[in-house]
Formats: C-alpha cells, sequence, structure tokens
C-alpha cells in the first residue's frame, strides 16, 4: 500500500484546521444564506449601506455593508424565521422588510429599492414583499420546513413519513432508483445511517429506513425537534457528499427569547384499527396498541444571549403478528397437522431444549426514550456557539410472517439498541466577506441481539407445503451471536470568502469509525430440509455453519469480536458561486474523498498459495486471489461538479437549472468487516449438501451444544482447533476497490405565473464504480442442459481447492444506470391551500441490487444465469411510475379556533420481483436462487417423470403448461430464460389524511390545545379494494417460485441432460401486508404554550 497520499492529505486537513483556528468539524448544511442587491430609485447602485437583518425570535444580528456593486452576502444565518431586514444609506430612506423566512441550505435573495430622504423622514416597511425576495435552488431535491413535516398525516411520526413526500422518492427510503444504504442520512450535519448496515427490514413489509435505531424499529430523532429537512438528489454544491443515492438533511429547533413549549401524546390500539378487508384475518388483534408521549421546551436563560430546548418522548407498541397457522393465508405453507408433526419430531428427538414456539399469534414489541437538548449560545455579534445532544435508548423484538416464509416464535430474538450523539458547531462573520463554520461530532451507537430461544439451537428451514415458501424454527442465525459497537468523530470546517461576483468555499469534511464488530454468522448452524416429511425422518439437505479456531464457545466469542477495525472517511472541498449577472449563476467545484483503512485486513497463507482454477475464464473472469494485493480503498477520487440556475425572463417567473458532477458515495461496512474476519486463520465455515457429499453416519446438525454447529462440523471430519483442517470461509476484496461513484446529471424548468408553479426535471445516473461480488471456488468447467442450446445457463461441478468452502470476492464495476423525469404541478390560494401534484418516469438497472448484509448473501441472492457474470437487469429500486400528491388547508375561524387539513395521496408502480427457483440452485452452485428455463408447451414433457403413487408425468407438465399459459410475462418466456426483476406486484395505492384543530386559550393565540386525527390508508376505509399493500419478500431477494422443485436428493435427469422437476402450483407470486393494508386511526392531543 502506498502510504504518501494519505499521509498529504492528512497534512492538508491539519494545515486547513489550523487555519480556520478549529479542532474538527461537519459537512451538511445547517444553516441558509441572505443576499441581494441596494440601489437607489434612480437605479443608481448604493455602496456601503449597512444591512440589518435580525432574527427576530432570538434578536440575532447580523450586519454587513453592500460592496461597490451594491450587493451583500450573509452566510450562516438561523434557518426559519421570521427576519428583519433593515437597509440604511445617508440620504436615502430606510427601507424594511419583515415577515421573512430562511430555508435550510438555499439562498433567499432580497433585493432592495431606496428611496431618496424626504422632509419627514419616513420608514418604509415591506412585509413579505414577494416581487423581489426569492430562494435560489439550483440542483434537484425537495425542502420540508417544520410545519410541514407536523403537518404530514403519519402514525410513526418518523423522517421517512415526511420524504415520502419527494417525487422521485419511495416507501423504503430510497431515491431515483438506487438503493437506500447509499443515502446520506444527516442530523444538524453529523451522519445518522446504519453505518455498519445490519438493520432489519421485517420480511419487505415496511423497508428500512438505512437510518441508526430502525433496528428496533425507533425513529432517529422525535419529530418534535426538528426545524427543517431537505433531500438532495443532484446538489452540486460539494459540501454535500458521502452518497449515490439521497441526501437526508434534518435541523433541529432551538430555543427562542420567549418561553414555549408543548406536551403531547398520541396513540391507536385495536380499536383504532380497521378490519382486515383484504384476506379472513377479521378485526385487529387487541394485544396491539402504539403510544407515543412527550413534551418539548424552549427558553432563553439570558435574553438575546443564550437559549434552552429540550424534546424528550417515549414510546410503546405491541404488534400482534398477522399470520398464524389455520387460516387461508398461510395453508399453502404449513396446516395444523404439519405444526403438531415438527412440535412432536423435535420434541422426542431433542427434548425440552427445542421448544419451537408457537405457529399461533405471536406479539412483538418495541419501546424507545429519547432525550435531545442543545443550547445556543449568540457570543458576539460575530460568532454563535450551538451544542446540542440526542441520546436515544430503544429495544425490541422480532419474529415477523409472509406469504412466502413462515416463522415458528423460537426465531424471536430481542433487540436493543441505545444511541448517543453530541455535536458542536461555531459560525463566524469576521467580516463583510468572510465567514466560517466548524463543528465537531461524536456518535456512539451499541446494538445487541439476544435469542429468545436457546442461542445453540441451529436455524432450521424447511421446505413448505408450496414451492417457493420456507418455514422456519430454531434460533435465527443472526441473533446467535451478535454484538455491534460503534463510535464515530466527524470533522468539518468550512470558510466561505465573498469577492465581488465570486463566492469561495473551502472545506474539509471528516468520519473516523471504531467498529467492534462482534458478529458471526451462522455460529448456531444453518440447516435446510427439501420436506416436512424429510425434517420429521431428520434427513437434512444442506449443512452451514462457522466456528471459531481458538475457542468455539459463545462466551469467547462474545467477549473476543471478530473484527475491530477502522474506517476513516476525508473530503476536501473547494468551490466558486459565480454571479455572471443578475440572472444567470454558475457554480462548479471539485471534491476530493479518501477513504482509509488504517490497518488492512490480515491474508492467511492459505489464500496466498490458493490453487488456480485450470479451466478458468470459460464463462467468467476475476482476480485470482493469489494476485490479490491486499490494497483497496486508500485512494483519492475526484468529484468535479458544477451547476447553474438561470432566470430566463425578466420578471423572473422561469427558471433553468441543474447541472453535473461526480458524486462518491459509501458501502455498508458489514461488507468490509467480512473480510477481517473470514480471514481463513480465525474462523472456519462449513456449507455442505448432501447430494454432493454425504453426511457422517449418526451426526446431527440440530443436537444442540455448547459448541454450536461446531461439534457437528468436527463430526463430519474436521478438527475444529485446527486451522489446517476442514474448510474455511474467505471474504477478499479486489485490487484497487474504491467505494461507489457516479456520474450525474440532471435539468429542471421551473415556471410560476401568479398562484401556479410547474416544474419539470429528470436526472440522470451513470455508474462509474459500483460493487459486484463473485464467488470464486466453482470450477469453470461447466456443462449444459439440453435445453440450453445457445449454452446461456452454465451448470458447475466441484471446487477449485478444497480447502475452503467458499471464496467471495467484492470489486467494482462500471455498469449500471437511473434515470427519471418528473412533472410537478402547484397551487397556493390565499395562503390557505396549498396544493401540489407529481407524476415520475423512471428505469433503474445494475448488476447487484446490494441489499443484504454480507458478500455471500449478495452473491448468492443475485439471480442471474451466470451468477460470477451477471448482466444488467432491474433494480430491486425501479421506481417506473410514481404519482404524489399533497394538499394542505388552513382554515382560521372567528371564534372557533383553527382547522388544519393534510391529505397525501400516493400511486406507484407495483414492487419489481424476478420468477424463478428459490432456496436451491439447479446449477450446482451454492446459490439460494435460480432463473429457470421456461419451455415451449411440447417441450414440458421434459420436466418431469412418472411419481410413484403420484401424477405422471404428462399430468404434471399439463398442470405446469396450464399456469405458464395464465402468467402473461412467464408466457412470453417460453424458449427463454426469466429474467431478473421482471416480475410486477400490483400498483400500491394509498391515501392518508390528517386533520387537526387548535382551540385557543387566550386572545394572543399563544396558548392552545390541539387535537388531531390521523387516518392512514383512508383508501381501504372508502373501499375494500382499495389500499391494498402488496410487496414481495426479501428474505430470498423478491424472488418467486414457478412452482418448480428440482430433483436433487437424490439427483434425477431426463434424456438429453433434462433436469427432473416436480411441479405445485405456487399461487400468488407476491404477498400483501395484512397490517398496513389496514385503515388506522391515530388520535392525539398537544397543548402549546
Amino acid at each position: 500500500m502506498t502510504f504518501y497520499p494519505i499521509m498529504s492529505i492528512l497534512k492538508l486537513i491539519l494545515l486547513f484546521l489550523f487555519l480556520l483556528q478549529a479542532i474538527n468539524s461537519f459537512a451538511q448544511e445547517t444553516s441558509g444564506t441572505i443576499n441581494g442587491k441596494v440601489q437607489s430609485s434612480s437605479g443608481t447602485l448604493v455602496e456601503k449601506a449597512t444591512v440589518t437583518v435580525i432574527h427576530t425570535p432570538t434578536g440575532t444580528r447580523y450586519v454587513q455593508s453592500t460592496d461597490k456593486d451594491g450587493r451583500f452576502t450573509l452566510n450562516n444565518i438561523r434557518i426559519g424565521g421570521p427576519y428583519t431586514v433593515d437597509v440604511s444609506s445617508i440620504g436615502l430612506q430606510t427601507e424594511r422588510k419583515e415577515n421573512i423566512f430562511v430555508r435550510l441550505g438555499e439562498t433567499l435573495q432580497t433585493d432592495f429599492i431606496m428611496q431618496q430622504r424626504n422632509e419627514t423622514l419616513s420608514e418604509v416597511v415591506v412585509t413579505g414583499r414577494k416581487a423581489d425576495t426569492r430562494a435560489g435552488t439550483v440542483g434537484t431535491g425537495n425542502h420540508f420546513s417544520g410545519e410541514q413535516v407536523r403537518n404530514m398525516p403519519t402514525v410513526n411520526r418518523s423522517i421517512t413519513d415526511v420524504t415520502r413526500l419527494t417525487p422521485q422518492g419511495s416507501r423504503d427510503n430510497s431515491f431515483g432508483g438506487t438503493n437506500f444504504r447509499y443515502n446520506n442520512v444527516t442530523i444538524d450535519g453529523a451522519i445518522n445511517n446504519d453505518a455498519i448496515g445490519f438493520s432489519p427490514s421485517l420480511g419487505g413489509q415496511t423497508g428500512t429506513s438505512g437510518m441508526a435505531g430502525s433496528s428496533t424499529r425507533t425513529n432517529p430523532i422525535s419529530i418534535d425537534a426538528i426545524q427543517d429537512m431537505q433531500v438532495y438528489l443532484a446538489p452540486y454544491d460539494v459540501k454535500i457528499g458521502n452518497f449515490t443515492g439521497g441526501s437526508v438533511n434534518a435541523v433541529t429547533r432551538s430555543g427562542t427569547n420567549q418561553v414555549e413549549g408543548s406536551v403531547y401524546a398520541y396513540g391507536r390500539n385495536a380499536a383504532l384499527t380497521g378490519k382486515d378487508r383484504v384476506g379472513t384475518l377479521g378485526k385487529m388483534n387487541k394485544d396491539f396498541y402504539d403510544y407515543q408521549t412527550g413534551f418539548r421546551i424552549g427558553f432563553p436563560l439570558i435574553k438575546d444571549k443564550l437559549f434552552f430546548f429540550s424534546n424528550e418522548e417515549f414510546t410503546r407498541r405491541q404488534d400482534p403478528t398477522q399470520l398464524r397457522v389455520g387460516t387461508i393465508e398461510t395453508a399453502h405453507i404449513l396446516e395444523q397437522r404439519d405444526v403438531e408433526a415438527i412440535a412432536e419430531a423435535a420434541r422426542s428427538r431433542y427434548g425440552d431444549i427445542f421448544n419451537i414456539g408457537t405457529a399461533g399469534n405471536y406479539t412483538n414489541w418495541s419501546r424507545s426514550t429519547k432525550f435531545f437538548n442543545r443550547l445556543d449560545w449568540n457570543i458576539n455579534a460575530k460568532h454563535q456557539l450551538a451544542i446540542r445532544n440526542n441520546t436515544i435508548f430503544s429495544k425490541a423484538t422480532h419474529m415477523d410472517r409472509d406469504q412466502q416464509d413462515f416463522r415458528f416464535s423460537s426465531m424471536a430474538f430481542e433487540q436493543e439498541n441505545n444511541q448517543t450523539s453530541t455535536v458542536a458547531e461555531l459560525k463566524s462573520r469576521f467580516s463583510n466577506n468572510l465567514s466560517s463554520n466548524i463543528v465537531l461530532g461524536y456518535t456512539q451507537v451499541n446494538d445487541r441481539r439476544d435469542p429468545l430461544s436457546d442461542p445453540s439451537l441451529p436455524q432450521v428451514q424447511i421446505q413448505g407445503r408450496t414451492p417457493g415458501t420456507t418455514i422456519y424454527l430454531g434460533t435465527d442465525r443472526e441473533a446467535s451471536i451478535f454484538n455491534m459497537r460503534q463510535g464515530t468523530w466527524e470533522i468539518t470546517a468550512n470558510l466561505n470568502w465573498t469577492k465581488g461576483r465570486h463566492k469561495l468555499l473551502f472545506g474539509t469534511h471528516n468520519e473516523l469509525y471504531r467498529i467492534r464488530y462482534g458478529f458471526v454468522n451462522s455460529w448456531n448452524g444453518r440447516v435446510d430440509y427439501n420436506s416436512i416429511a424429510d425434517f420429521v425422518a431428520n434427513v437434512p439437505y444442506r449443512v452451514r455453519g462457522s466456528y471459531n479456531y481458538k475457542d468455539n464457545s459463545r462466551s469467547y466469542i462474545l467477549d473476543h469480536p471478530a473484527a475491530n477495525f477502522s474506517v476513516d472517511m476525508y473530503s476536501l472541498y473547494i468551490q466558486d458561486e459565480i454571479r455572471i449577472n443578475d440572472r444567470f449563476q454558475i457554480i462548479p467545484g471539485l471534491r476530493a474523498d479518501l477513504a482509509a483503512l488504517p490497518t488492512m485486513p490480515t491474508r492467511s497463507d492459505k489464500v496466498n498459495d490458493m490453487w488456480s482454477d485450470p479451466t478458468f475464464g470459460t464463462t467468467y473472469t476475476y482476480t485470482p486471489p493469489n494476485r490479490l494485493r491486499n490494497e483497496f480503498l486508500n485512494r483519492i477520487q475526484l468529484s468535479p461538479r458544477i451547476g447553474f440556475r438561470w432566470e430566463a425572463m425578466d420578471n423572473k417567473q422561469l427558471t433553468v437549472r441543474g447541472g453535473a458532477g461526480l458524486f462518491t458515495g459509501r458501502i455498508p461496512f458489514a461488507w468490509l468487516a467480512y473480510a477481517y474476519y473470514n480471514t481463513g486463520n480465525s474462523y472456519g465455515a462449513f456449507d455442505q449438501k448432501a447430494d454432493q457429499k454425504p453426511f457422517a453416519p449418526g451426526s446431527d446438525p440440530i443436537k444442540p451444544s455448547p459448541n454450536g454447529i461446531g461439534e457437528f462440523i468436527a463430526q463430519n471430519g474436521a478438527v475444529i482447533n485446527d486451522p489446517s483442517t476442514g474448510k474455511t470461509q474467505v471474504d477478499l476484496v479486489d485490487n484497487n476497490f474504491v467505494l461507489p461513484q457516479v456520474l450525474r446529471s440532471s435539468l429542471g424548468i421551473d415556471y410560476k405565473v401568479e398562484s401556479w408553479k410547474f416544474t419539470v426535471e429528470g436526472i440522470y445516473t451513470k455508474n462509474i464504480k459500483d460493487v459486484l461480488f463473485q464467488q470464486l471456488n466453482n470450477k469453470d468447467n461447466p456443462l449444459w442442459y439440453g435445453y440450453d442450446v445457445n449454452k446461456q445457463q452454465p451448470v458447475y461441478s466441484g471446487t477449485v481447492d478444497n480447502r475452503f468452502s467458499n471464496v467471495y470476492l467484492l470489486s467494482n464495476t462500471n455498469q449500471g444506470y437511473r434515470y427519471s423525469i418528473t412533472g410537478t404541478i402547484g397551487k397556493t390560494i390565499k395562503e390557505k391551500l396549498n396544493a401540489t401534484l407529481s407524476y415520475t418516469y423512471g428505469e433503474s438497472k445494475d448488476l447487484s441490487n446490494g441489499v443484504r448484509n454480507s458478500m455471500e448473501s449478495n452473491w448468492q441472492l443475485n439471480q442471474s444465469l451466470v451468477p460470477n457474470n451477471p448482466k444488467l437487469a432491474y433494480s430491486n429500486f425501479d421506481i417506473r411510475h410514481r404519482i404524489v400528491s399533497s394538499i394542505n388547508y388552513e382554515q382560521t375561524w372567528r371564534n372557533a379556533g383553527r382547522t388544519n387539513f393534510t391529505l397525501y395521496i400516493s400511486a406507484q408502480s407495483g414492487s419489481p420481483f424476478t420468477y424463478g427457483i428459490v432456496n436451491n440452485s439447479i446449477q450446482g452452485l451454492p446459490q439460494q436462487v435460480s432463473l429457470v428455463y421456461i419451455p415451449r408447451q411440447t417441450e414440458t414433457i421434459h420436466y418431469f417423470k412418472d411419481l410413484a403413487n403420484g401424477l405422471s408425468a404428462q399430468q404434471q407438465a399439463d398442470a405446469f403448461n396450464r399456469f405458464i399459459d395464465g402468467n402473461d410475462y412467464l408466457s412470453s418466456r417460453r424458449g427463454d430464460f426469466t429474467a431478473r426483476n421482471m416480475g410486477r406486484t400490483p400498483w400500491n395505492v394509498q391515501a392518508d389524511l390528517r386533520i387537526a384543530h387548535d382551540l385557543f386559550l387566550q386572545k394572543s393565540k399563544k396558548q392552545f390545545i390541539t387535537f388531531s386525527v390521523d387516518v392512514m390508508n383512508l383508501t381501504n376505509l372508502i373501499s375494500k379494494k382499495w389500499g391494498i399493500q402488496y410487496f414481495s419478500p426479501n428474505t430470498f431477494n423478491s424472488t418467486s417460485s414457478v412452482g418448480l422443485t428440482p430433483s436433487l436428493f437424490p439427483p434425477r435427469q431426463n434424456a438429453d441432460s433434462w433436469p427432473v422437476f416436480t411441479f405445485s402450483d405456487p399461487g400468488q407470486p407476491y404477498s400483501i401486508d395484512y397490517f398496513n393494508s389496514r385503515a388506522q386511526i391515530q388520535c392525539g392531543v398537544r397543548y402549546t404554550f
């Protein structure tokens, strides 16, 4: 590894921080800007006019003089308002504008025309004059004020409930057709990502936010603490980085000169939740409830000087599972007699230690306590300091079911997530044209899982009654050993220098991660059975697991985490906002990003002398492991950008904006963590299928042992405390691998006329560096099935190096793109009605979705004809069509208070999914999914054999043909293979309504009580056919079975090398979210003072 670039950039950072008199800081926006031009009534530019900006609630003053061009620029302005702006000059009348509000991350332009001073020297006051006050946006994104945030219909009171207003977004916090893992989420400039990347997603029903805390279904911050929010998709401000998806930024409230606050409570229960109008589940289980209560208060400690704000919130929730045995919704997976057979087999073989739990109702719970405190200090007219702390304690249990995956309650585990984040920001103005902000922050996250069953029990997976369905029992493989800790220092400093028509920015942003990765995949084992009968007879098909060479006891591994490593992300940037003239502005900039690993993963001798594949290159290529230099990341990635804004008409009604540039992102550190612990030196790995090698007689993979699955592995030939015996798994990273990087360009046109606003904008993204996952331990010696005349889907056999179970490689690819086109109409009527309607069409293609927690899962679940050489296909995050509308109306009554109505409507194309083989591979690979050839009608008979005491081959072929003919997509693929993500669930259409009424307690209207009702899925309340929420379970990466089960154990084959299957109609290829398909009502009450 070359150290020179790293040391050079470190020296630059240290020098830059010294020049700013800083220690450490942050990169996302936390403030706004006010600028403008001052001229006399005769058109003369007014130099050295005094501009005084006062933040009315806190008395914070910003003073500046205009330059020779009559211009002023005030950076680092508090967001919100109202502001009063005064302009004074000798011989001219003082001009004032009031009720001005500054938005997060935007520049508000406010121009003044000063009259000659008359005899009475009267003062002119202008209130919110819109003709010459406007926000200057450049790229593509959305801004949400605190009022919009709090008026949005929501029962979860989460950031993601607000960001769904972004037209190019989706319900799972994905933006622009990009994986949510590639977002960057900040609060007060401090990162709030799930950096390790282990947030569970409840089988795909609710998605995941990609933020810390989502593992316990809690929000990273209370909505009551948020002042302003923004979502950027294509910002050309080089301060905004570390993302290739979307940048979500929220800034919190602060105290003011007034004592202000509120006490609130929100709640819902089974009585306020509608019946299941889709299936047969009936009324909501009475155990359901969701309660949130809290308070906020802000007040001055010293008027105009020192302010305090606090928000504390408490949540308690219970979620009964929607699905249970004995209903139509689960009958295709298992029946009550199957439950009894499975329970009896487990009890008779293993005794009380293996209690499979219930297949009936099970209630999950979650609870959280949030403490947010902020102190703001106006040190003097030039410096302001803000310090805040956000601490969250949260716990939850996890055990979910859907129409493809049924879990017994023994799979449940408890997760505890505790996090605290402290941020300090110093904003300074040294002169008229020089200002800076410095931010220092530290975040700590502890995330732990504890199984609710015996940790040594394996995760048992049984194929259900219908192909593509799976029954789970035992202990979750990702919960037996799981104890994560991460500490993050963040350092940002920005210097703004305004010089004539130029506004120069010099800055640095740095994130220093220290990670304790206390997770081992399948220490307890993972055991697959091809049928319920096989489980009863104890005939496993596949066994996987990991074991520690030194001491495989659970206590030792928990005390000695699998990996301790650091990741340091450094950024330097420079930018120039150039005002060509009053109507045209360009913003060129350059950002340099470096992801540095202070300590590289160790390499075992096994890897260094790994055997070569004599058939290398037949169907795919890669860097052979013995040629890997262990040199990756630690390279500077440059991201040049340029943005522009052109006001095309004198009346400023038509604006054209856009730009292009490179954006460098991030990856889940879990992918890197596997490279640190799966080295070949510390952990052994076992992955064996019974059709490839029989298990040792008398060995039982389910039998509990203090050594987890290790005892079974030892019975099958490995000396588990000797690295030189048995097999191991290694996770490798390719030479010169770097973080994802994209080229993104956008163009937007805004047209305003009276109370209407029309917008059309497009975004195009091309992958420069994306991720690719490969498995290198399969011999590239392909054979081909008889139907594969064009040799598209190879079948492999044998391993390259029998000392390894699997060898995974993470590398870069430049394949993939995505684009979207959005049209928006907005209408405002007398500041009472505010309505928007947006339509987006988008497509997204990639080689790998990157949705899983490990290299292993990302490869094993990526549907491709040649898994080590995948082709472009639609992404899991492909948008296609999306319609979003928000309508807000507010009415103040003469003697009855104030009422606010907000209606949110969303209609989106269904989620993509793939047709194929589920939980198996027909290619001789350790994959868990396969694409499948759809035979012509006359060929179908070659897939089947007569079943003993069952259907004939012809009967099965006829049934399969009927199934294919009844599916438009599958029937179109006859004579060809299925392709990734070509299936679609039905559209998801939902309308939500919030009604809030303020009852004033004083004439001043400063004290009032608010009664609110949030109606979620109003659509289903109106009609049982509306508001049904469809999804494709992500357990097998949104793969839906075509009903074929390969006859692999024992292996069978028909004439002319056709594989043999059995067929059973798989039924509906997607699932229904039975909870969110119900209409739900949440009631709230709030006292505000």
